[in-house]
C-alpha cells in the first residue's frame, strides 16, 4: 500500500529561516502591541479640563483633580507672640491645585514649574518656560488656593487671548459686564479708593464672590476671593510660581 508522500527534507538553513520570520512577525506583533498599550495608557492618564473656571462657583479638590491640575501643599507655622519656643498658635494648612505642571528644583523636591521673576534662568530656560506657558497652558494659568480643606482664592492669569482656544476675553470692563451678563450670573461694580474707580472698576462682586481683575489690551489677571478674609491688590500667586518655593507636590 503507497503512503502518502510528504517533503520532509528541510535542511537546518531552512529550519533557520523559519525561525527567524517566524520571530521577526512576533517582534512586529510585540512592537504593534506595546504602541497601542503606551497609546491607551497616555489617553486614560491625559485629563482634558472641562470646567468652565470663570463662574465663581465652588469646586472641590476631586474635580481639579479629575481635570488634569496638580496638587500641591504647604503648612503654614505661627508662633505665640511672647517670643518662647514652648507652644505654637496656630498651624495653617494649605493646599494649591494648578494647571502648571512640577518641575524637580535644585534641592531635589518638586515644585510648580518657575514661570515669574526668576533671574537665573537663561535664554534656553526662558524659552523653555514661554512655550509651555503658550503651547500646553495656552497662555492661561489656573491656580486654585484651599486653606484647611476649605476654598480660599483662585486665579486666572491670561498672557495674552487666543481665539482658537476660546479663551474668555475679559480685557475691558464693558466684555466683562457682558459676559457675566450673558450667563445671567449677578455682577456688580465696587469702588475702592484708587484701586477701584468710577473710571477704572477693577474690583466686582461675581456671583457674590470679591473677583478683582487687573484687565489690559491682550491679557488679564483675575483673583477671586471665596473667604472673608482681607483682599490683596496684587496677584500673590506669582510669587508661588517665582522665587518663593513654598508649595511641594503631592502625590
Amino acid at each position: 500500500m503507497q503512503g502518502l508522500y510528504c517533503k520532509s527534507d528541510f535542511t537546518k538553513r531552512d529550519l533557520l529561516k523559519i525561525d527567524e520570520y517566524g520571530f521577526k512577525i512576533n517582534k512586529d506583533k510585540m512592537k504593534i502591541i506595546s504602541v497601542v498599550f503606551v497609546t491607551l495608557l497616555c489617553m486614560s492618564c491625559y485629563k482634558t479640563d472641562k470646567i468652565n473656571h470663570y463662574l465663581n462657583k465652588i469646586i472641590s479638590p476631586e474635580e481639579l483633580l479629575n481635570n488634569g491640575f496638580y496638587k500641591y501643599s504647604y503648612i503654614n507655622t505661627i508662633d505665640d507672640d511672647d517670643k518662647i519656643n514652648d507652644t505654637i498658635k496656630s498651624i495653617i494648612k494649605y493646599e494649591m491645585y494648578s494647571n502648571v505642571k512640577p518641575e524637580k528644583d535644585e534641592d531635589g523636591k518638586l515644585y510648580p514649574m518657575s514661570l515669574f521673576n526668576n533671574k537665573k534662568q537663561d535664554s534656553i530656560a526662558v524659552n523653555k518656560r514661554d512655550n509651555y506657558i503658550k503651547n500646553d497652558l495656552n497662555n492661561r494659568i489656573i491656580t486654585y488656593i484651599y486653606r484647611d480643606n476649605k476654598i480660599f482664592l483662585k486665579s486666572i492669569i491670561v498672557n495674552s487671548i487666543d481665539k482658537k482656544e476660546k479663551i474668555v476675553d475679559l480685557t475691558s470692563e464693558e466684555k466683562i459686564i457682558n459676559y457675566y451678563d450673558s450667563l445671567k450670573i449677578p455682577i456688580k461694580l465696587i469702588f475702592e479708593g484708587k484701586k477701584s474707580t468710577k473710571n477704572h472698576h477693577t474690583l466686582f462682586l461675581i456671583n457674590n464672590y470679591k473677583t478683582r481683575i487687573y484687565y489690559y489690551n491682550q491679557g488679564y489677571e483675575m483673583l477671586t476671593n471665596y473667604s472673608d478674609a482681607w483682599m490683596p491688590f496684587w496677584n500673590i500667586t506669582e510669587e508661588w510660581y517665582g522665587y518663593r518655593k513654598l508649595y511641594q507636590y503631592s502625590e
